[in-house]
């Protein structure tokens, strides 16, 4: 009987660690790339995206580009930059502003 409990308790304590959503380095990289992607798509030249894991489910950080043109091709636009996970499940959305 006490063999089951225990047996019982691991059980559970390995499904609520799998079934844990967090950020990894993976979805860093792969928020950065979208990123990038997303606005060279709308005409920028982008010159760095820094992406930061703050907590388990929540990232910060920034986007430096710049848009080619006469005059606004040397003026530099930084864009804060935002990625939430859901609690239930490993999807996320980012966003920059």
């Amino acid at each position: 009987m006490k063999m089951g409990l225990w047996c019982l308790s691991i059980s559970f304590a390995l499904l609520t660690t799998a079934c844990s959503s967090k950020f990894t380095e993976a979805d860093v990289q792969r928020t950065q790339a979208d990123i990038k992607t997303q606005f060279e798509q709308k005409g920028f030249v982008v010159e760095e995206v820094s992406m930061v894991v703050d907590s388990d489910r929540h990232m910060t950080g920034y986007a430096k580009m710049r848009k080619p043109g006469l005059l606004t091709g040397k003026l530099e636009i930084t864009k804060n930059s935002t990625a939430t996970m859901d609690e239930s499940s490993a999807k996320y959305f980012w966003q920059c502003r």
